[in-house]
């Protein structure tokens, strides 16, 4: 069982109708899963080769698409942290799913915090 972030009030998406300039933010959901970050776009009507997907530094995603006369644009703060390492993406029936592994960071205890939590 994973925690699931839906962006946005009553099952709309924070992104559906913003425009900036000609792009369209298309409408997104992310979700952990597991040691994943799955972020879940739909831009319906595009050609897998008119996708961009870059993640900025660890925690920022920016997915551009385009074709057909459609413009996607989606910049977003992720809610983790995230690697490129074993990442996943698969685009099919105009639905972009992308599975960022979380960055994981070594946790140091103390002596006295171990003595605390009794280890």
């Amino acid at each position: 069982m994973g925690i699931f972030i839906r962006i946005g009030i009553g099952g709309a998406y924070e992104g559906q109708g913003i425009r900036t300039g000609d792009y369209k933010e298309p409408r997104y959901s992310m979700m952990v899963e597991d040691d994943y970050l799955v972020i879940e776009v739909e831009i319906p009507g595009i050609n897998k080769e008119g996708i961009t997907v870059k993640l900025v530094g660890e925690d920022k995603i920016f997915i551009k698409a385009e074709g057909d006369g459609r413009k996607y644009l989606l910049i977003r703060q992720l809610p983790v942290s995230v690697t490129v390492e074993n990442s996943q993406a698969v685009y099919r029936n105009g639905l972009l799913i992308i599975g960022y592994q979380l960055r994981v960071r070594a946790l140091v205890l103390s002596d006295d915090t171990c003595r605390r939590a009794r280890c």
